[in-house]
């Protein structure tokens, strides 16, 4: 008996661990920031930058050169080592400056990227609790229209009502049957796309309470102050205004610097008289600067920097007045749906539980016909569908608010 015991303990545990979690919608947007391929491209992105970051004072190779021979005079081992270094005007500020906002910009790439990815898990996890909740309801419906079958078969078998009461019974039934079909294979729809946002190796089951209210606490005021999508394209800006200062930088001249040590063999010390030989050497320094001497080419890329620039600030702005629209229009969406959930909680439902549980006593009392408990069960059930429907809508509006808030 004992080792029975342990036996039937032990197969327990073990199904208990081949059992899937069931996630939280919080379980869920983790799994997916930390598998979502796209994510992982962001993070990459950014990491590029930050190497990048480092070509800010970037200079051009060092000339190092050696001239041998008879460049002075009838000796053929003269020799001149030089060493030459150009330093581009740009290199002197604007290139680090836009390295910096284009690392600042990698990063509000990925932070949009993460907030568009929150936004389509959250959406298809609710949508997932709320196609489940149906499925219960759904259940209800069909244990109510077993039993109605099940009633009217009898009444039927001993000649109380009509065949057109039992067929109208197997008929409900077999409509609510189709409804829980395709309801699950809605689940499977949903859950598969939940799998691919997530790049899980499994279909993931989401918690069983899922369809709950959303609490909302963003400011309705400040939707888009914080709208990582908005922060990115405004940084496009900045990313324009500095690339056009590297174009205007590389206008300028470039300076240069070098170094130069040789031997003049058989040149005489005008003071001395002494002759220079092999092991003299002779030293000195180059200054200089680079000039372009052809300017439309400078001139163009400037311009286009500028155009560039302008395109941003337009887009910037474009982007700006759509979501504005947006936001007015989720914040109106949420406000029709809140109200709509009032009052279904302080009055549809009571009322409908009331229609549901009165229908179902006088029918059995004998006190009304099929049909008008047909039309009781139905506007009960229509009721609770629809209680449902708007908690859905209710919810998918504070997400995409959320979504437009930026709140993780």
């Amino acid at each position: 008996m004992r080792i029975l015991i342990i036996i039937t303990f032990t197969l327990s545990s073990l199904v208990g661990l081949g059992q899937p979690s069931k996630l939280t919608v919080q379980q869920a947007i983790d799994v997916a920031l930390k598998n979502n391929v796209g994510i992982q491209s962001s993070v990459y992105e950014v990491e590029s930058q930050k190497q990048l970051k480092k070509t800010g004072f970037d200079l051009p190779k060092t000339n190092v050169s050696l001239l041998y021979g008879q460049y002075n005079g009838f000796p053929k081992n003269d020799n001149n080592i030089s060493v030459s270094q150009s330093i581009p005007f740009a290199a002197l500020g604007s290139q680090a400056s836009l390295n910096r906002s284009l690392l600042a910009s990698s990063e509000l790439k990925k932070a949009y990227t993460e907030n568009e990815l929150i936004y389509q898990v959250k959406q298809v996890y609710y949508q997932l609790a709320y196609v489940q909740a149906r499925h219960e309801l759904l259940l209800q419906q069909d244990s109510i229209y077993e039993g109605f079958l099940k009633s009217a078969s009898l009444r039927y078998k001993t000649g109380e009502t009509k065949l057109l009461e039992q067929t109208t019974a197997e008929t409900q039934r077999n409509e609510v049957k189709n409804q829980l079909n395709q309801n699950e294979s809605t689940v499977v729809i949903l859950r598969t796309q939940l799998k691919t946002l997530l790049n899980s190796e499994g279909l993931p089951e989401i918690s069983e309470n899922g369809l709950t209210e959303i609490s909302f606490e963003v400011s309705q005021d400040t939707i888009l102050s914080a709208n990582p999508f908005l922060s990115y394209m405004r940084q496009q800006v900045e990313v324009a205004k500095s690339q056009k200062k590297v174009e205007a930088a590389k206008f300028a001249p470039d300076l240069l610097i070098g170094y130069f040590n040789q031997t003049l063999i058989d040149v005489p010390n005008t003071e001395t008289g002494a002759i220079a030989t092999s092991k003299d050497r002779f030293t000195g320094i180059q200054l200089g600067v680079s000039i372009p001497l052809w300017f439309v080419p400078h001139q163009g890329r400037v311009k286009s920097a500028e155009f560039n620039r302008q395109a941003a600030e337009s887009n910037y702005t474009h982007q700006q007045k759509i979501m504005q629209g947006q936001s007015q229009q989720a914040v109106q969406l949420y406000e029709k749906n809140r109200s709509s959930l009032e009052y279904y909680r302080s009055s549809a439902l009571p009322n409908a539980e009331l229609i549901l549980k009165h229908s179902q006593i006088a029918f059995r009392g004998g006190e009304i016909g099929y049909a008008e408990y047909l039309l009781g069960v139905r506007n009960a059930i229509s009721i609770k569908e629809g209680y449902l429907l708007t908690l859905n809508d209710y919810n998918q509006s504070i997400i995409y608010i959320e979504f437009l808030a930026g709140v993780k």
